[in-house]
């Protein structure tokens, strides 16, 4: 009986030993796991502080008005000729009238595109990383929205073009609309690209 239990004790110790050495190789596994994950995001940190280096070292030769949410301006013509549209083209039409400046070396615009789905904006005097776009559509559609409500009102407009006009300044807060939004303007920077960043 004696030798029954000093066995099954021994036999217990030698289990805990193995789990404890798998337990051992899990944690050395995580280790490296973590390791990896670590120097892969170290160099993602230095990629960026060495493009946004590279963009702060060409900051002096950018002429651009800065997108940032403001009050903009702009002439009755041209805001007219915009709403005639009411979709992605009155906002296209209007960006050209204020944020495009084609003497620019560079960029046309405050907006530049450095990957599939990673943008930057200019505000500040430098370029502004912006994954995804989330800041620069909302920021274009908030502006562009307000200037629509400056102008829309029944002074300028009949009362139906008044309501239509309505019906497509408020699309513009919809997410869904301005996602469909931000894909026109994509295309635009796009076309007036001279230098999109490579990775």
């Amino acid at each position: 009986m004696k030798n029954k239990k000093i066995y099954y004790f021994h036999h217990c110790i030698i289990i805990m030993e193995i789990n404890m050495d798998k337990l051992i190789e899990k944690i050395d596994n995580m280790s490296i796991q973590i390791i990896n994950k670590l120097d892969t995001l170290e160099a993602r940190i230095l990629n960026i502080e060495h493009r946004l280096g590279y963009s702060n070292a060409c900051l002096q030769n950018e002429n651009l008005k800065e997108l940032k949410i403001e009050k903009l301006e702009s002439n009755s013509k041209d805001i007219h000729n915009a709403l005639q549209y009411r979709d992605y083209r009155s906002i296209i039409y209007l960006m050209k009238k204020i944020y495009k400046n084609t003497e620019n070396g560079s960029h046309h615009y405050p907006i530049r595109i450095t990957g599939k789905r990673s943008y930057e904006y200019y505000e500040n005097k430098q370029w502004i990383p912006d994954l995804y776009g989330h800041h620069i559509i909302n920021t274009i559609s908030l502006n562009m929205q307000n200037l629509f409500l400056q102008h829309n009102n029944l002074d300028e407009f009949d009362r139906e073009s008044f309501m239509l006009n309505q019906q497509f300044i408020y699309k513009l807060t919809d997410d869904k609309y301005k996602r469909l939004l931000f894909k026109n303007i994509v295309e635009e920077i796009r076309i007036n690209s001279f230098d999109m960043v490579r990775h």
